[in-house]
């Protein structure tokens, strides 16, 4: 029965990647025509459940040709630079964005881009995960895997907070979680604050989670 319900979430997610592809595909299509590109360019690199999605949602409402968890994460065959200097965004963010290797990549390939971090506390970060991706092939089933998801998390922030010290002008920490928004977000961009509330994506049953 585990071997079946394990075949059932993988094919439910290979659905699921698809769908994100073709949405995608033709979201790009509208973001051409809607939007002009910016510059510098905005990379998202905090770890997924840290309020990313809501973050996505205010780089939009900036203007930016905004995507979020590009290619659902399953990388191009030119690989993933190649993808984001030929793609039509210029605000990227969750995975593989917030993978440290690739950071590293995208700094040395577009120098002068800025860096946004989304901070959370690591017990409130698997209660997200664990509401968010249950009954799925990344959900939380044992104590193993708590442990395992929050030593990946701690090991990410402490290489993003030492490889982006000093470094003021271009990364900046916004802990949406805690109620952060326009402000600082608009000041580190140099964009005029809108006339709208901070988005706040995917809360309603993950409240305070």
């Amino acid at each position: 029965m585990r071997i079946k319900s394990q075949s059932l979430k993988k094919f439910f997610a290979w659905g699921y990647f698809r769908i994100i592809f073709v949405f995608q595909f033709f979201y790009g299509i509208r973001i051409r025509l809607t939007r002009k590109k910016n510059s510098p360019m905005v990379f998202c690199i905090g770890f997924p459940k840290t309020g990313t999605s809501s973050l996505d949602k205010a780089l939009g409402i900036l203007g930016y040709r905004n995507i979020h968890w590009p290619r659902a994460h399953i990388e191009p065959k030119c690989g993933w630079i190649e993808y984001i200097k030929k793609c039509p965004y210029d605000a990227f963010s969750d995975d593989p964005i917030c993978y440290f290797p690739l950071i590293k990549e995208i700094d040395n390939a577009f120098p002068g881009s800025k860096f946004i971090y989304t901070p959370r506390s690591p017990e409130l970060l698997v209660k997200s995960w664990d509401n968010y991706f249950k009954n799925s092939i990344w959900g939380i089933t044992n104590k193993e895997d708590k442990q395992r998801l929050i030593k990946r998390y701690e090991k990410y922030v402490d290489e993003v907070m030492n490889y982006f010290k000093n470094r003021s002008k271009d990364f900046l920490v916004l802990d949406i979680i805690g109620g952060v928004g326009w402000e600082k977000l608009c000041k580190f961009l140099g964009k005029h604050i809108p006339n709208v509330p901070f988005p706040k994506k995917r809360q309603g049953k993950y409240k305070n989670n």
